[in-house]
């Protein structure tokens, strides 16, 4: 399933870059070093202390992004420690992550294919 609904807050993104495209490309490829450092490492069986500080590592980077689904997906999946830990649980906030993260990407990618698509535009016509 698909889904419609936009995984990145631009509005927000902008205001954080200052609507600079080069520091939005910027800010893009930092998030996906991150998610590639961290998300194929979180697996559900992680010692407290590395799940805690993957999830909190993922719910800063999506927030620097405007990815507030994926922040407040972090922030539920970082809780999941000591008491707090539930069977189960962490093996549905790492699909739900993973999701979320694919998502992300996505858009990440047709925003790069529209930047790429309007500097071939503007060279034409310089």
């Amino acid at each position: 399933m698909t889904e419609l609904t936009p995984q990145i807050d631009f509005d927000h993104l902008n205001r954080y870059v200052g609507g600079d495209i080069g520091l939005t490309a910027e800010v893009f490829g930092l998030f996906k070093n991150q998610v590639d450092l961290w998300s194929s490492s979180l697996v559900p069986d992680l010692e407290d202390d590395s799940w805690e500080m993957m999830t909190h590592s993922l719910k800063g980077t999506a927030r620097a992004i405007g990815a507030t689904r994926l922040a407040q997906i972090c922030e539920e999946a970082e809780v999941l420690i000591g008491e707090g830990k539930r069977p189960g649980a962490r093996e549905v906030f790492v699909g739900k992550i993973e999701g979320a993260i694919g998502q992300i990407m996505i858009e990440i990618q047709r925003w790069e294919y529209r930047q790429t698509i309007l500097k071939m535009k503007s060279e034409t016509f310089e």
